[in-house]
């Protein structure tokens, strides 16, 4: 490849010779092709990269490659669900909500959740009373030294609107995050009479 490198840099400056004869500006080519050149002379005389010295010029372009790689497999490679260890879908949520911006995604999940691996929890039609519970599904948001520490529940029903639904879906719902002292998430509905009748416990959008 060094031999290569020497004959293309001889003959660019003899066509660029030759050419300016009849066409003076070709000599503005030079500003490109001598930096050319005196690289591929240090890449040869140099010891520390075999690549640079095998290939002279060229062989640098494994270096801007491995610049490129990042960007581009970020940004048209890698889709929103991919990445580790936190996929762009998740990061998105977190600049959203930091924003103060809405996080909120129409027409459900971006996952696929037929695959192989992906889990899920369905209702029951044996459902256990809640006196045969016999753990706490409750854990505590904060430390000894936050003044208003939160008691969040590990299990809540999603957003879903009263318009989604209807009378009765919302009375059970909101009756059952009652019994399981957990979180009722109302949708962009807000709240509506339904949601205050059984005294459940409210989150509204």
């Amino acid at each position: 490849m060094r031999k290569i490198f020497f004959i293309y840099s001889i003959g660019s400056l003899s066509f660029v010779s030759a050419v300016a004869y009849f066409w003076f500006p070709i000599l503005w080519s030079m500003y490109v092709i001598i930096p050319l050149i005196l690289c591929g002379i240090y890449d040869i005389l140099q010891a520390k990269h075999t690549l640079w010295r095998n290939f002279p010029v060229i062989g640098r372009g494994r270096w801007i490659m491995e610049i490129l790689r990042p960007p581009i497999h970020q940004y048209f490679v890698e889709s929103n669900t991919d990445g580790t260890p936190i996929n762009r879908m998740f990061r998105s949520v977190v600049y959203q909500r930091a924003k103060g911006q809405r996080d909120t995604v129409p027409f459900g999940t971006k996952l696929n959740v037929y695959r192989t691996g992906y889990e899920w929890m369905d209702h029951s039609l044996s459902a256990l009373h809640d006196q045969e519970i016999n753990h706490d599904l409750r854990v505590m948001v904060g430390g000894s030294e936050c003044d208003k520490p939160y008691h969040a529940s590990l299990l809540n029903i999603s957003a879903m609107s009263f318009g989604a639904l209807s009378q009765n879906a919302i009375l059970a719902l909101n009756g059952g995050s009652k019994i399981g002292g957990f979180a009722h998430n109302t949708g962009e509905g807000s709240v509506s009479p339904y949601h205050l009748m059984p005294g459940g416990i409210l989150f509204g959008k």
